[in-house]
């Protein structure tokens, strides 16, 4: 059934009309509460909620809109924009993907279908957050969160809370990020949304700076669920994240197990930009243990195959691990250039853990450099980022790093 924008709105007039309170519209079926919320539309009503009031008030639940169907040459234009927009946000053409949404949403609205509404929003969101226009996409999915048609379904719900803590960690919103992530692990219907939700949360926690023990029934969890999935991406990035915490534990050999199961499960052919990413962390791992052998070229792989990906975050993100090999290689003045130019990127004009691990590494670079002010300045700014983020047991590490700087 189709629900229309103006429903509650429309149980209101008639209700004040004849003179009732919101009491006397629910009688012994429903709150008055209950029915407040449907009036302004915080609620949708269930079918049987909409057919008791439109019974109780004495008319047909269309009058009211509920079932209500647009015109059908309105709704081939609607669904004609959101086929354009997904087409588009596939090609990476982002005008064409995100004009296409607001004249879906557009349309959707003046024909009272919130529902069609809700898909262009939740598509112009998803081409945002591939365009890494995440300072746009944090407010649209927030107003997401919290609408009506959002919140008629669990899975729904579970879906855009989900995709809420995806972008709240991208701008350094670390503990809405969390909470999202822990309403969606909640409430999430089937294993794979659970899933999605337990890595948002984990994931949240680490960049942070939560202690790897303080997840580890979370781990525990992710690893039972692997079994209920089938081999594919979703169960390789179990893997992924589990190898990383293995990796922050000390446990290099199953690290790189978990690792390179991630690696077999994650196709570059199906996803490459999820592949690129895995090939990128892997590196990283391989850094911390120094293991340098290939991992230049490991690092140019990723890079190239991110260039076809169009996403500058990646890139970005990716720069500054080259710089970490070019900095363990021993080519430290190099390293500050690509770090230097990766800072002044849009990418990293808000403080989130990327940026903020941006800052930490220059330090490390500008000490080696004997450039004892430069280094000062980039630990602090680490650490002023890690604090805008919630991120503390890291803001006092970057803290910690300014202080030991020589004075001169």
């Amino acid at each position: 059934m189709k629900l229309s924008g103006s429903f509650g709105t429309r149980v209101r007039e008639l209700r004040q009309e004849r003179g009732w309170s919101q009491a006397r519209l629910g009688g012994e079926e429903y709150t008055a509460s209950y029915i407040s919320y449907i009036e302004s539309g915080r609620r949708a009503p269930s079918p049987d909620a909409a057919h008791y009031l439109a019974e109780q008030l004495g008319v047909d639940p269309v009058t009211l809109g509920f079932g209500e169907a647009a015109d059908v040459g309105t709704e081939l234009d609607i669904v004609s924009y959101l086929v354009l927009a997904d087409r588009a946000l596939h090609t990476r053409e982002w005008v064409t993907a995100l004009d296409a949404t607001l004249r879906a949403e557009e349309m959707a609205l003046a024909s009272d279908r919130l529902d069609r509404a809700w898909e262009a929003q939740y598509l112009r969101c998803r081409v945002l957050v591939e365009k890494s226009d995440f300072s746009d996409a944090v407010d649209l999915v927030l107003t997401l969160c919290d609408g009506v048609v959002t919140n008629q379904s669990v899975t729904v719900r579970t879906e855009v809370l989900n995709l809420a803590a995806r972008i709240l960690r991208s701008t350094g919103r670390l503990n809405e990020a969390v909470d999202k992530a822990s309403e969606a692990r909640r409430i999430a219907p089937d294993v794979p949304r659970r899933v999605e939700a337990i890595l948002q949360w984990c994931a949240a926690c680490a960049e942070r700076g939560d202690a790897p023990s303080s997840m580890q029934s979370e781990i525990d969890e992710l690893t039972e669920l692997a079994d209920y999935l089938p081999d594919g991406h979703l169960k390789g990035r179990i893997y992924w994240y589990v190898g990383n915490v293995q990796h922050f534990n000390g446990q290099t050999d199953e690290g790189e197990r978990s690792h390179a199961e991630a690696a077999a499960m994650i196709r570059g052919a199906a996803d490459l930009v999820l592949w690129s990413r895995v090939q990128r962390v892997i590196a990283h791992f391989r850094m911390t243990r120094g293991d340098l052998e290939g991992v230049w070229e490991q690092l140019e792989i990723a890079e190239n195959a991110m260039r076809l990906t169009g996403r500058e975050s990646d890139l970005v993100e990716l720069a500054v691990e080259q710089a970490r090999c070019l900095f363990l290689l021993g080519d430290s003045e190099a390293a500050r250039d690509r770090l230097q130019e990766s800072l002044t990127s849009e990418v990293f004009s808000i403080a989130y853990p990327s940026r903020a691990e941006a800052y930490e590494l220059l330090g490390d670079v500008l000490l080696s450099l004997e450039d004892y002010p430069g280094a000062r300045r980039a630990f602090r700014n680490a650490a002023g980022d890690y604090e805008a983020i919630g991120a503390g047991p890291r803001a006092l590490e970057a803290w910690r790093s300014a202080a030991k700087v020589p004075e001169q």
